[in-house]
């Protein structure tokens, strides 16, 4: 089985100390999802973790793209498109959420989600780092 639990690293950090903030908590968010989908709590509370994920994200794209016209970031379009992408399959997620499910299929959303934030802030974060370090401070 997949492990469900993981730690922020400094790999993952984008320099920008608000946003590995936020990151950080991406994290602890998907580590409670994924111990409420582990404990098997009731399908109502995995619900819970699983919208304050989504609510979580929302709010921190949503300050990405502020700082990305602030910098005049070139892929603020770009970025801004994958950050819907990101939002449409958490909301899918969501959608196709049973409480009475299998186990396997909750353990399988909770992998899926991680895989999809800590992609998200490897890949396309770390384009807008570099950005950010070689345009934006000083020098």
């Amino acid at each position: 089985m997949p492990t469900l639990q993981f730690a922020w690293n400094e790999e993952m950090s984008v320099g920008i100390p608000e946003v590995d903030e936020d990151h950080k908590r991406f994290i602890s968010l998907i580590n409670d999802l994924n111990r409420s989908i582990m404990s098997r709590m009731a399908s109502s509370e995995i619900k819970q973790y699983l919208q304050a994920i989504i609510d979580d994200a929302e709010k921190h794209f949503a300050k990405e793209e502020v700082l990305f016209k602030e910098w005049q970031y070139p892929d603020a379009e770009g970025h801004a498109k994958i950050h819907a992408k990101v939002l449409h399959t958490l909301d899918e997620i969501k959608k196709q959420f049973i409480p009475y499910g299998h186990d396997s299929d909750w353990v399988d959303a909770g992998v899926k989600i991680k895989k999809l934030l800590v992609d998200h802030i490897l890949k396309e974060d770390m384009k807008y780092a570099d950005y950010y370090r070689n345009s934006v401070l000083p020098k």
